[in-house]
């Protein structure tokens, strides 16, 4: 059997892929105290991940560390959230880290994936749950901070892309102890409008500043929902458990305006093209009645000119027919027409005498005539 060489990249390469695709190594929690901890001018933390018997290499890179509300250093003890991935050029497996908590801020992140994992039991979060948002919505309702830039970017963006919509505000902190049970009394109070869309959200945060969004209660009735709820919690590379029960997830307020309105300018847009596309058919249809009309006028005139033509020629063999028939036609050969004294035809000699005075018709004039000699039929 022929022998297959592989690379050393190759290697690596396949070693990646086959972690990458194992769904046991994907956001997955680890424990352990960090060693060998570096922190990069560029702002990627590098560092090894360490209990009593194993240790394990780690990097966050700068975009993720920047979220972080400590410093990491040698010896704190911490809960990750990350993947296993391979750094290809040296053969070299690593945690690649999304969230890194000090171990009691790790607990609750713990209590966070148990209750995710409840709820995704429960079916929560399935896709059939899902419901289609009006673009066209008469009234549309926002759950966020008073004088927050979350409100001024949505009413902005709404009132700009699709102005005629009714906007109802229901203020509630999106931070803080407080926060859960505001943001459960302002969607109650919701529930109470007649809303197309809910938005419920705020501009983005530290994860630690989004906990209200993970609150049960709150998550529980958001997937109740009596209208179809758009959350706008946080940025991109953030998730909590409001996203996964509302019906669309934006990243930012801006998304969450685009995805609860069509834009009046797309509007303005689709009527043009309507009215081009009707312009366009009557245009066809004026042209294709032009040419039925003067089709049917060729065709009538046709039909009438071949009708004229029918009944000239019936006309003539009437006339001709007629012209046998006229008795001028008769006396034209030599005939005569006897008329008696009141005028009527002599069709016998038996209506005459002798002596009798009759009336001679030729072709041309008349003759008076006396009737010498009668033989009376003989």
């Amino acid at each position: 059997m022929e022998r297959v060489i592989y690379s050393v990249k190759d290697v690596n390469a396949y070693i990646k892929a086959s972690l990458s695709n194992d769904q046991n190594l994907k956001y997955i929690y680890v424990k352990g105290e960090i060693s060998n901890c570096k922190i990069a001018a560029t702002g990627h933390i590098y560092f090894s991940l360490k209990d009593e018997e194993s240790l394990i290499n780690g990097v966050m890179f700068a975009n993720l560390a920047s979220k972080l509300t400590f410093v990491p250093k040698n010896g704190d003890e911490v809960i990750l959230l990350a993947s296993i991935d391979v750094y290809v050029p040296r053969g070299s497996y690593q945690l690649f880290v999304y969230e890194m908590a000090l171990e009691g801020q790790g607990n609750i992140l713990i209590e966070l994936e148990k209750l995710k994992k409840q709820l995704l039991s429960e079916g929560l979060f399935d896709e059939s749950r899902k419901r289609k948002i009006n673009i066209f919505p008469k009234a549309i309702g926002i759950i966020t901070a008073r004088n927050s830039a979350a409100i001024k970017d949505l009413l902005f963006n709404i009132k700009r892309r699709y102005p005629v919509v009714d906007i109802y505000i229901f203020y509630s902190s999106v931070q803080g102890e407080n926060a859960p049970k505001e943001l459960l009394a302002a969607f109650n109070k919701s529930q109470q409008y007649p809303l197309d869309t809910l938005i419920i959200g705020r501009g983005g945060g530290a994860s630690e500043d989004l906990s209200a969004f993970n609150d049960e209660k709150l998550v529980r009735a958001v997937a109740n929902s009596k209208m179809p709820v758009i959350a706008a919690v946080g940025h991109e590379i953030d998730s909590t458990l409001i996203d996964y029960v509302a019906d669309k997830r934006a990243s930012t307020p801006t998304g969450a305006a685009e995805l609860a309105t069509v834009d009046q300018r797309e509007i303005q847009q689709k009527i043009s093209y309507i009215f081009d596309d009707m312009k366009r058919i009557l245009q066809e249809k004026i042209q294709n009645i032009e040419e039925d009309i003067i089709f049917y006028k060729d065709n009538l005139k046709r039909n009438l000119t071949d009708k004229l033509n029918n009944y000239s020629l019936r006309l003539l063999a009437n006339k001709k027919q007629l012209s046998s028939l006229n008795p001028k036609a008769v006396l034209y050969r030599g005939y005569s027409i006897l008329l008696d004294k009141n005028g009527k035809p002599i069709t016998s000699s038996k209506q005459i005498n002798k002596g009798d005075k009759v009336e001679g018709i030729l072709y041309e004039g008349k003759l008076d005539l006396i009737v010498e000699e009668n033989n009376n039929g003989k």
